[in-house]
């Protein structure tokens, strides 16, 4: 049996399930894995090396936390996604497992390829989810044919409806030993290097920002800011127990479930986000609209959420997609 697991690169989360699902889907008995990507903005590595890489669609940020539509519209190929969507050899698959990627995902819907969708935004799409208060309908639109599916597993933070998961938490983070210090991990990829620095550097306790706009590690009083890099980035979450992110899934989810203090600032223009950032206060993280607006020291003073610890369902997940694929 063949089965494709398209993955979206665009965010390090994506990449992360991945990391987790891919050798538990491998590793079924009678089962090949074939793995594509699309996007350019992860800096997490796939367990396997992907066959196909696709340009896709990759969201392009400014310098002060928000997402540009200009360069978004600018800097993406769109005559290329749509040859690759009818190009792509997805005929070949006995099931297409599909983490939110385009151009597996239109392809199998063209020419009739089964299409399992397994992904966060599937549980963010589901009409009893949180949503912000203003809802935007074109926004709705690009979450539910951005990749299109029929049949999807979902996940959220937590169980909104019946079928939803709760977030699948990576073994890796799972089985991390935790050494919490007073300290704050940073991940705002959508801020810009000065932005952190002119914020943090006065900051009270010590702060690790990770970004993908420099190269070398730099100290600029409280804070530490230095390049993305996975065993690093392991070591500055196990030792912090607060982590201010912008509102995506995987790592606040991954504070929660270690009872981290969380702060989350959606990124300005990504509707998603805004979203996460509804479902995530209903289980006790902190939200602002800007680094300007969070109150760090009332933040800082908080109590830590307490999150019922999530179990782990990765052997369910697995078999709910083999029963897919055998056609049940």
């Amino acid at each position: 049996m063949k089965i494709l697991y398209a993955v979206q690169g665009t965010g390090n989360g994506h990449v992360a399930r991945a990391r987790h699902l891919i050798p538990l889907i491998a590793a079924q008995p009678g089962v090949e894995v074939e793995v594509w990507i699309s996007g350019t903005e992860s800096q997490v590595d796939l367990p396997i090396k992907a066959t196909k890489t696709f340009e896709g669609i990759s969201l392009k940020y400014n310098r002060h936390g928000g997402l540009s539509y200009l360069q978004t519209l600018w800097q993406n190929r769109w005559r290329q996604l749509v040859a690759d969507v009818f190009m792509a050899p997805i005929e070949r698959f006995d099931l297409v497992v599909c983490d939110f990627e385009p151009v597996s995902a239109w392809a199998a819907k063209l020419r009739g390829t089964r299409l399992l969708e397994v992904s966060h935004q599937a549980g963010v799409r589901h009409p009893k989810a949180p949503r912000p208060k203003h809802r935007q309908p074109i926004a709705e639109f690009i979450l539910r044919y951005f990749a299109p599916s029929t049949q999807a597993i979902g996940f959220h933070a937590k169980s909104f409806a019946e079928g939803m998961f709760p977030p699948l938490i990576r073994k890796e983070i799972r089985d991390l030993q935790q050494n919490a210090q007073h300290q704050i991990l940073v991940y705002l990829p959508a801020y810009g290097t000065e932005e952190l620095i002119a914020y943090f550097a006065d900051c009270p306790v010590p702060v690790r920002a990770f970004t993908s706009k420099i190269v070398l590690a730099r100290q600029e009083g409280s804070l530490r800011i230095e390049a993305i890099d996975s065993e690093n980035f392991l070591k500055a979450f196990a030792e912090s127990d607060s982590v201010l992110c912008s509102a995506g899934f995987e790592l606040p989810t991954e504070a929660l479930f270690h009872k981290k203090r969380l702060a989350v600032i959606p990124i300005k223009g990504q509707y998603e986000q805004l979203c996460n950032a509804a479902a995530l206060v209903q289980v006790g993280a902190w939200q602002a609209t800007s680094l300007q607006k969070l109150n760090i020291s009332r933040w800082l003073h908080s109590p830590p959420p307490q999150v019922s610890p999530w179990p782990d369902f990765s052997e369910e997940l697995v078999e709910q997609i083999m029963k897919v694929a055998r056609g049940g």
